[in-house]
């Protein structure tokens, strides 16, 4: 078994292990880092935006590279295959480029979970919606200080390149949010206001030019591969450790049977908030809340007919808030591939609203070490229960987009408020959750190290520990920079 040694080994390249890697560099020139990603690199631009190909067919044909095991083929879910998971029958060896879907002991789709994974350099920062809200008061870590966090959300936002009015100018858009602020505004603080979406990208030639990982990474990627490379099509099989001590990862190329070891001073595990888990269960690091309290918002989906002269560009945006618990993006859609009742006219105007779900350790990921999936890791099923108050919420979320709907112009004929699919959001958090305290309800502190451990750390949504609505991204890069900061001051005191 070979072997080579570096300062920190970083499992995922996605927007959380890029985050490493950069702050780290900036605050320790001299690190010698080493990426590590499953999947292939699909674009010339490393960790680039698939949104920015705009060739569909070309996009598609880049997309079938993210799927994991089978990249022969264009890969999606047939009607009937989404009633057989339903039933309990599922592959999850497969990365469906429209979702993987992993059913559970409900049969009435309420404990259905939903989920999709990208395996690309870059990871979900190929395919994400670069959205990049900021997380209200009550969704925040309760035990990290306020100016602390707020310092954290400002590298955040400057690593994912946030744009907090990436359609300036849309005065379609500016006419909605004055309508819909005179609805929501009162009593709110001014930065809760209804406002457009931020984005993570770049007005260009008319029209936006999306942030991948790209961005985050920036002049890294031209490195000398002694000081930064990523090793593409690498699978980690377990990060090898001693004494509460990492000492590296386990590592094998994708389609080969020899494995090879990285030693390192450092290890990060960001390789989200599914399979993190499950690198540390199958590396024999299992604390009692692993793969536990996993946790996604609802989404409650609408279609608004909207009158207007000219269409809308710009995404708007209802912030929660203590009082208001939902987080509500709205912009125009396409009804192309749905068939148009004959009343409708107007612009159609999409809504999604967020519902944040109940934290319960009851909610679940689970590993079949008698079951071994593409990675050669224990395969993962998903258990997952609705509460009374999320019901609750749900409803109120269905009476909230009815009158959205109204203030736009009204609820679109012949579409109906839907639930999406638990899941459908792609926002997991809670399996590899941070705590004040190592009392077997977290699986890292504040600054995302491991508890028993002294250099290893874990990135990705899954560290969030609370209720949340808003899109996560910015919220869970912001809690990377805190651990990135940390690896390089502690080496900086050595």
């Amino acid at each position: 078994m070979s072997s080579f040694s570096t300062d920190v080994v970083i499992i995922g390249s996605g927007p959380n292990g890029s985050a490493y890697a950069r702050v780290i560099r900036n605050n320790w020139p001299e690190a010698r880092i080493v990426m590590v990603e499953a999947g292939p690199q699909i674009l010339p631009e490393v960790g680039g935006h698939l949104d920015n190909v705009l060739d569909l067919e070309k996009r598609a044909e880049l997309e079938t590279l993210a799927q994991g095991a089978d990249r022969s083929r264009r890969l999606s879910i047939s009607k009937e295959e989404w009633e057989a998971r339903r039933a309990g029958g599922f592959d999850a060896s497969l990365l469906r480029r429209s979702g993987l879907f992993i059913a559970n002991e409900g049969d009435d789709g309420q404990g259905l979970f939903a989920g999709f994974s990208a395996a690309n350099v870059g990871g979900m920062g190929t395919k994400w919606s670069t959205g990049t809200p900021t997380p209200s008061e009550a969704e925040r870590v309760p035990f990290i200080a306020n100016d602390v966090f707020d310092a954290a959300v400002a590298d955040a936002e400057m690593l994912l390149g946030t744009n907090k009015d990436p359609r300036a100018g849309d005065a379609v858009a500016a006419q909605l949010r004055e309508r819909l602020g005179a609805e929501f505004n009162p009593g709110r603080n001014e930065d809760r206001t209804v406002r457009p979406m931020p984005l993570a990208a770049t007005p260009k030639d008319g029209d936006l030019f999306y942030h991948g990982t790209d961005v985050i990474l920036g002049d890294l990627v031209k490195e000398p591969k002694e000081r930064f490379q990523i090793l593409a099509e690498t699978i980690c099989r377990r990060v090898i450790h001693e004494n509460g001590h990492a000492t590296g990862v386990e590592l094998v190329r994708a389609g080969e049977s020899e494995s090879f070891v990285i030693t390192a001073a450092t290890v990060v595990v960001a390789a989200d908030s599914l399979h993190t888990p499950q690198i540390l269960f199958a590396s024999g690091i299992r604390p009692a809340a692993l793969g536990r309290y996993i946790n996604d918002h609802y989404m409650i989906s609408q279609i608004a007919e909207f009158q207007s002269k000219e269409p809308m560009r710009a995404m708007n945006w209802i912030p929660a808030t203590k009082d208001f618990p939902f987080s509500v993006t709205i912009a125009q859609t396409s009804l192309s591939s749905m068939p148009v009742n004959e009343e409708f006219s107007g612009y159609p105007v999409g809504m999604g609203v967020f519902v944040p779900a109940d934290v319960d350790a009851n909610n679940r990921i689970e590993f079949d070490e008698n079951n071994l999936d593409w990675h050669g890791l224990p395969s993962i099923s998903i258990k997952w229960q609705q509460s009374a108050a999320d019901l609750a919420r749900i409803e109120y979320a269905k009476e909230t987009a009815l009158r959205i709907a109204n203030i736009i112009g009204r609820s679109a004929p012949g579409f109906a408020t839907i639930q999406l699919p638990v899941g459908s959001s792609l926002h997991y958090q809670g399996t590899i959750r941070m705590g004040e305290a190592n009392d077997g309800t977290s699986v890292c502190d504040a600054t995302s190290k491991v508890w028993d451990f002294d250099n290893l750390y874990v990135a990705g949504n899954g560290v969030i520990p609370t209720m949340t609505a808003t899109n996560p991204t910015l919220y869970s890069v912001a809690l990377s920079t805190l651990g990135a900061r940390q690896i390089a001051a502690a080496r900086r005191t050595l």
